[in-house]
């Protein structure tokens, strides 16, 4: 009786390793950066900790949200994965994949409990020469402020202005942004675009009714054009 219960046993036990995938055999930073979907899954079903830190700082979500892979961010959410750690850049998953123009990816984040703060990220989308229409919709859509400044009182529109970022500046404008924006020096939108000879940006400025700060004597007049930026 004992005997054949031990014998049971054991071809339970060997039914059921026959029924276990492999075990991965590329680290789970390698899958994850190059697609590989077998590879996660055998990670997850032999208890890889998906929440550990990859060697270029980021988690699993993190690389996943980058790339926009969407089918690997449904794979690691349904598997417990902390989709608000921030990566060791500060960055959040759901940032990342804003950032990228991986809205898709955002969504899904957002439904598995992705916190952001909106206007925080349309400012960075400016400090970095962002230039994606769809971002900059999904921010405004999501509850950004286009007017809210950064720590050196810019507004996204006026970050844009100087980088002549001409793409974003239009984006931003069609969302909403104020072409009358005054930096902390009270200068103007459009006398920022001239100072800077983003001849582009002036124009649409202008276009979309910008006036422009009286050229005083103490700054002289700007010289004209300097660069321009085709959209």
């Amino acid at each position: 009786m004992i005997r054949n219960s031990i014998i049971a046993g054991l071809l339970a036990l060997f039914l059921s390793a026959c029924g276990a995938p492999d075990r991965p055999s590329i680290s789970l930073y390698l899958a994850v950066q190059r697609g590989d979907i077998d590879q996660i899954e055998r990670h997850i079903y032999w208890k890889t900790d998906i929440n550990t830190v990859f060697p270029n700082g980021y988690y699993p979500i993190h690389q996943a949200a980058e790339k926009g892979r969407i089918i690997i961010i449904k794979l690691l959410v349904k598997n417990g994965v902390e989709v608000n750690q921030p990566a060791q850049n500060g960055r959040t998953a759901i940032a990342l994949a804003i950032l990228n123009g991986r809205i898709q990816a955002a969504e899904i984040l957002i439904k598995a409990g992705a916190q952001f703060d909106a206007s925080k990220l349309l400012l960075e989308a400016a400090k970095i020469e962002a230039n994606d229409r769809d971002v900059v919709r999904f921010l405004v859509k999501s509850g950004a402020d286009t007017e809210s400044t950064n720590d050196i009182g810019d507004t996204p529109l006026l970050t844009s202005i100087r980088t002549a970022n001409h793409r974003l500046a239009a984006h931003l404008i069609e969302q909403g942004a104020h072409v009358n924006a005054q930096d902390r020096e009270g200068r103007y939108a459009l006398s920022i675009a001239e100072e800077r000879g983003a001849i582009d940006i002036y124009q649409t400025l202008l276009r979309n009714g910008a006036t422009k700060q009286p050229v005083t004597a103490s700054t002289g007049s700007a010289i004209f054009p300097l660069r321009t930026h085709n959209d």
